[in-house]
């Protein structure tokens, strides 16, 4: 199938998308229900307006999980659920999103498919949510800055990123300004073929360690390697791991208190003296869903191998980022919402994405923008 590519938009009905993929114009719905979209960037996002713009617009605050293994092809694949809760209005607060997958081929870099959270665009622009582009009004402008907002991706060299936010502790360096994290994940995706230039990048690129430590960042590569990048207080740590959530995986961040005189880490569900729960995991809600996830990783441990390899069905993969998905149901681990589920494969340099937790059908695109049967 040849890739599809922008044009001027056109404003249509919800009504008007039938079952399957939808195109009008310049971006192309994906979903009937209107939270998932398509985009062929074709603007220079790297001119001064566009960077300005970010600069002055752009905001995340990312929370999500994302753990690495292979299927049984032996190929690696990156999982990922990207969750944070945009509502609708103050007055209205039912959870929304817009999310776009973004086809990016600047000259002179490698190519790449991404999934971008279109609301961090414009946090307070009604447009910039569910069937936002269907709506009238709705200005394709908005989105300029889109490569900036990518929360996940792969490049035509299979080097996955994926952006998962860390809390601040009071008294530590917050990031320099919001989407420091986000633009230095589009410029690890333009010019980085691997992870150990991916590392190199954090340290000698554009963005300095103080613009973008209140995230971190996961990064895989089709040699199956897979590491998490941190920045804490102007110092880097890279970190071999398959699993990354929203807690610093270079720092012993359980919160240790005493209570009656005995000592508790609240980085484990625990009782109160009358034996009622008290759900807390200390900095970040990720512990939680860090140990799930670990829990039925090693289930997939292939101990023929020396070294620590997992492989799996990647429907098994799919059950597992299902077993952490937030939503408003889910307080004991932290109340959010995922809006996407994905899983990047790291030698095919494919995406297969679920949206706003509808399980019952997926979309698949290549490195080149190419729309593909799920089961191709």
């Amino acid at each position: 199938m040849a890739a599809m590519t922008a044009a001027v938009l056109i404003v249509a009905s919800p009504s008007a998308c039938a079952s399957g993929a939808w195109d009008h114009g310049g971006l192309t719905r994906l979903d009937d229900n209107g939270y998932l979209y398509f985009m062929d960037y074709k603007k220079d996002y790297y001119s001064p307006e566009v960077m300005d713009a970010m600069r002055k617009l752009g905001y995340i605050d990312p929370g999500c999980s994302a753990f690495f293994t292979h299927n049984t092809e032996g190929e690696p694949i990156t999982c990922r659920n990207y969750d944070v809760l945009h509502c609708v209005s103050e007055e209205d607060p039912s959870p929304t999103g817009l999310n776009i997958v973004l086809h990016c081929r600047p000259e002179g870099k490698y190519e790449s498919i991404a999934l971008a959270d279109a609301v961090w665009c414009g946090e307070d622009n009604p447009l910039l949510q569910r069937f936002g582009p269907d709506q009238e009004g709705f200005d394709p402008d908005w989105l300029d800055i889109l490569p900036y907002q990518c929360m996940d991706g792969i490049n035509e060299k299979g080097l996955y990123v994926s952006i998962q936010r860390v809390d601040i502790k009071e008294g530590e360096q917050p990031a320099r300004f919001p989407a420091g994290s986000s633009m230095l994940l589009r410029f690890i995706l333009d010019d980085c073929a691997d992870v150990d230039e991916a590392v190199r990048k954090t340290k000698t690129g554009i963005m300095v360690p103080e613009d973008w430590q209140n995230c971190h960042f996961m990064v895989s590569d089709p040699s199956g390697r897979s590491l998490v990048i941190e920045s804490r207080n102007s110092v880097i740590s890279v970190i071999p791991s398959d699993i990354c959530t929203n807690f610093y995986l270079a720092s012993d961040d359980m919160e240790d208190s005493y209570r009656n005189g005995r000592l508790r880490e609240e980085a484990v569900k625990m009782t109160e003296e009358d034996m009622t729960p008290d759900y807390h995991y200390g900095y970040g809600h990720g512990y939680h869903r860090f140990a799930t996830i670990l829990a039925q990783l090693e289930c997939y441990w292939d101990t023929t191998k020396e070294q620590y390899y997992t492989v799996m069905p990647e429907s098994a993969a799919q059950v597992i980022l299902r077993s952490v998905v937030q939503n408003p149901y889910t307080a004991a681990s932290g109340v959010s919402m995922t809006q996407y589920s994905a899983i990047y494969n790291n030698e095919k340099k494919t995406v297969e994405v679920w949206p706003f937790q509808d399980y019952s059908e997926s979309f698949v695109f290549d490195v080149a923008g190419n729309l593909i049967p799920a089961d191709g």
